[in-house]
């Protein structure tokens, strides 16, 4: 396949971390060598603009081309990656996580152990990142650092979590699919739509780049695919879970309900109660405040009823005047009647003279 700009993007657009993909891209750009500088070149860029989890893909070609290059003794990417280097990490290594940050590090070690790069390209590119380190954003609880889009967490739960995870891969492939997408268009309708066909081996070059640039879109396609299936099993299963927790919650607000209802009816028969003793008319039985009251003039009434006891003294007028007066008379038997008939008439004087005593 013929070398140009657009075959070097496709094909950095379709890297992904796993070494078969990145030992056969390698072989291509090693291929390549005369045009290093402009690969180099198309690679920083590529870097730059990648998403975080595409950028590790990319250090690790940039590895295998550069180790290659030393055991095959070929100075040319060695040249063109010695200046670039340095810049191209740094910018990778600040948009990237602490994970991806650590791996980006190794590399970088095996680089100084085996000497890949002068030491003054390995000093600037410790320099970069240890001045990258120390101006890293502040970090909030439970989640990733601030500017990273939404992929931190902000502890929330487990659930939450892991739909925010799914949630972010989708969003950060979305450029991959669209950006492979609209090259693969690009090479089709060139080919297909040309007014006149190319010479058989540059029309062959044209199919081939079209072969490409489709394969890569459907690379990303189905990378994607898988994520946005994730992200639906994830929101499928915390709709689940909320639903049976809405079912639960709402028999639970049902008893609450009936508990509510029998407590105000028990409040109910409770004042009716008081009401109805406070209003209902009392009799001796009921109330015994009255019964009392009762008691006490019952009592009065039989005091007024007493008989006031006679009098210890007795005057002898008290005594029955008939008994008295035959008494009397008893005795004067034998005398005169006109004498008997005056004591008779004194008898009667004194004793209607006599004061009572009480």
């Amino acid at each position: 396949m013929s070398y140009s700009e657009d075959v070097v993007i496709s094909k950095l657009s379709s890297i992904n971390e796993t070494q078969e993909a990145i030992v056969n891209i390698a072989q291509w750009v090693l291929f390549h060598r005369r045009y290093a500088d402009q690969t180099v070149k198309t690679w920083a860029k590529a870097l730059n603009d990648a998403p975080a989890h595409r950028k590790l893909g990319l250090v690790y070609l940039a590895n295998e081309v550069v180790q290659q290059s030393r055991a095959r003794k070929r100075e040319e990417f060695l040249k063109a990656f010695s200046p670039a280097i340095a810049g191209a990490l740094e910018n990778a290594y600040r948009q990237c996580n602490a994970d991806l940050q650590g791996k980006i590090r190794r590399v970088v070690e095996v680089w100084r152990q085996r000497v890949v790069f002068s030491d003054d390209v390995l000093k600037d590119i410790e320099t970069r990142l240890e001045d990258a380190d120390k101006k890293k954003p502040k970090q909030i609880s439970g989640g990733r650092r601030i500017g990273q889009g939404m992929t931190f967490s902000l502890g929330l739960p487990l659930e939450l979590s892991k739909l925010a995870t799914a949630h972010s891969d989708v969003n950060s492939k979305v450029n991959t699919l669209g950006e492979a997408v609209s090259s693969a268009n690009k090479f089709y309708s060139a080919v297909t739509e040309a007014d006149a066909l190319p010479a058989p081996m540059e029309y062959a070059s044209q199919i081939e780049k079209v072969l490409m640039s489709v394969n890569a879109a459907l690379k990303a396609s189905e990378e994607m695919l898988k994520s946005r299936q994730e992200l639906i099993r994830q929101l499928e299963l915390l709709l689940s879970v909320n639903k049976a927790a809405l079912e639960s919650e709402t028999s639970q607000q049902g008893v609450l309900e009936e508990k509510k209802q029998k407590a105000l009816d028990l409040q109910k028969d409770v004042s009716d109660m008081i009401l109805g003793n406070i209003s209902e008319p009392s009799n001796d039985d009921t109330n015994p405040d009255l019964a009392n009251s009762d008691d006490s003039s019952k009592r009065l009434d039989e005091e007024d009823e007493i008989v006031v006891p006679e009098p210890v003294y007795k005057p002898l007028s008290d005594t029955k005047p008939s008994e008295d007066k035959a008494q009397a008379l008893s005795g004067l038997e034998g005398l005169d009647p006109a004498l008997v008939n005056f004591l008779s008439s004194l008898g009667e004087k004194d004793s209607t003279s006599t004061p009572s005593v009480s």
